[in-house]
């Protein structure tokens, strides 16, 4: 009992602060270039895994052998993604980029089960993709989506950029095996630092940046929170619990990123977004809904 209370403790934990990591990236962008945002977000997460790897005793050296996964990773998992986060979050509030996180778990299962066929193909999970799909119609807004403007153009940015996450996520058990999560994460971490670096250079002024209390604070939020904390409670769920546990924090992501938007942005939310919320878990739960049963020992 006293494992299970600490291990929802630490989901809650997990969707709080993954969910208030739109709200982080949202304010930073008030003083901040998104490019120069998420590199010293890298950079910073960097730093904390290291330190945690570190007295940890892992094995940083041995892991240099997956260099090229993590590149991969890094690329896909880190670059592009929290680039069309920063990007995207220009455009929208941090509680309506939340929700965008549904599109993960929508996508992968399309890999898996049309492409790769490696999931069955039930009523159940094609309803719940239709399902998902609405609840984000309803989130986003039909006038929205119709009219085609920024709103739009804001929502398409940090979708794509979670379609490429479900790549991902997807490619990294095939790529890397048998590696220690919290190390993966510092060296891919580390590389999509590095090449963010160099993007900000290239494209934005990263020594102009005013820093105060403020923002500085923030991005060590956003960092050392949201970021190099997620990681850590992420896979210790992950190796003390389980994957399926573990991904049940995507659930609770958009509830609390909407939920931080409004407290501390001051982010407005229709009563139609609120039934959307609940529509897009629906249809995500019943998405995974055959997993969960198989976890349980029902039949599929």
């Amino acid at each position: 009992m006293t494992n299970m209370i600490k291990n929802l403790i630490i989901l809650i934990y997990l969707g709080v602060v993954w969910g208030a990591g739109f709200t982080f990236i949202k304010y930073g962008l008030r003083t901040m270039g998104p490019v120069t945002e998420m590199a010293a977000r890298s950079v910073i997460a960097f730093l904390g895994l290291l330190v945690i790897s570190l007295l940890l005793k892992k094995d940083l050296r041995g892991h240099a052998r997956y260099w090229f996964p993590y590149v991969v990773f890094a690329v896909l998992g880190i670059v592009l993604l929290w680039l069309a986060d920063a990007f995207g979050e220009e455009y929208i509030s941090a509680g309506l980029a939340s929700v965008m996180v549904a599109v993960a778990p929508m996508v992968t299962f399309i890999i898996t089960a049309f492409i790769l066929r490696e999931d069955k193909v039930s009523v159940s999970n094609v309803s719940g993709l239709i399902i998902g799909v609405v609840g984000l119609v309803l989130v986003v807004g039909i006038e929205e989506i119709l009219a085609g403007g920024t709103v739009l153009l804001g929502v398409l940015i940090i979708a794509g950029g979670f379609m490429v996450f479900a790549i991902n996520g997807v490619l990294a058990p095939r790529l890397v095996k048998n590696a220690d999560p919290l190390v993966s994460a510092t060296y891919f971490i580390g590389i999509g630092g590095v090449i963010l670096l160099i993007l900000a250079f290239m494209l934005e002024d990263p020594l102009s940046t005013k820093w105060t209390a403020d923002n500085f604070l923030n991005e060590l939020g956003l960092s050392l929170l949201s970021t190099a904390s997620g990681f850590v409670f992420f896979y210790y769920l992950l190796n003390n619990v389980g994957a399926l546990f573990a991904s049940t924090v995507f659930y609770l992501m958009p509830v609390f990123g909407m939920l931080s938007g409004i407290v501390f942005l001051g982010d407005k939310i229709v009563h139609t977004q609120i039934v959307g919320i609940g529509v897009v878990l629906l249809g995500i739960y019943l998405i995974d809904r055959e997993k969960f049963r198989k976890k349980r020992g029902y039949s599929a």
